[in-house]
């Protein structure tokens, strides 16, 4: 491998340090404050893109749940006077529109329980803060552009719910530029999985590699690098 592809993952988007894509983080600052109760199986998870989401959106809050992570006061990450409402479409959930939004008292504070469905579904029911929150479900959207485990119809990633969300909640301004850095995130965590090619990759490589690296046809990664991880 070239002394420029250093496989050591970023700690912070935790892509390659060659495919590193922090300077590309969009930052966004919403009025809606995000907090984001993320089970730990989930946080060790390379493919988990929850950890994105605290880097395109400003002051967004990461806690741990499961195990030893318990987190003891949830309530002491929202504001104080926020509304807090709970991205989950589990029964009783209501559609997220814009209509909602209006007949609910501001701000708000989106909470989002991230696991696979039965680990959420317990966070809902059993964390106080979220039991006693306002359950709201996405209304339909397509979305374009690839996903790294979307393996029924209807279904999205974490990052991909919350962007949505915050779309009906503050606007395409704040959608657009949150799922524009999530394809280009997801592309390169694609690429180095084996699944895309470099000339595929959404929004190209700020660093793009000379020519004669690539084989052709190929990635130019190792084929220990292409398994899943």
């Amino acid at each position: 491998m070239l002394a420029d592809r250093d496989p050591t993952p970023c700690p912070a988007c935790r892509l390659h340090g060659w495919l590193c894509l922090c300077a590309r983080a969009p930052r966004i600052a919403t009025r809606t404050s995000l907090l984001l109760v993320v089970h730990v199986h989930e946080l060790g998870r390379t493919s988990n893109t929850a950890r994105l989401l605290t880097l395109a959106v400003r002051d967004a809050t990461l806690v741990g749940h499961g195990g030893r992570e318990t987190p003891a006061d949830l309530a002491s990450h929202v504001p104080a006077g926020a509304t807090p409402v709970v991205l989950f479409p589990g029964r009783g959930a209501r559609t997220l529109t814009p209509e909602l939004v209006a007949a609910l008292p501001s701000p708000l504070a989106l909470i989002v329980p991230d696991g696979n469905w039965k680990q959420a579904a317990r966070m809902v029911k059993r964390l106080p803060l979220l039991a006693g929150a306002v359950k709201v479900a996405l209304p339909t959207r397509a979305f374009e552009g690839s996903a790294l485990r979307r393996n029924r119809p209807g279904r999205m990633s974490t990052y991909e719910a919350v962007a949505q969300a915050l779309g009906v909640l503050e606007g395409e301004a704040v959608a657009g530029p949150l799922l524009d850095f999530y394809r280009r995130a997801t592309d390169r965590m694609l690429l180095v999985r084996g699944k895309i090619r470099l000339d595929a990759v959404y929004g190209g490589l700020d660093d793009p590699p000379r020519e004669n690296i690539l084989p052709p046809g190929g990635t130019g990664l190792n084929p220990a690098e292409n398994a899943d991880r």
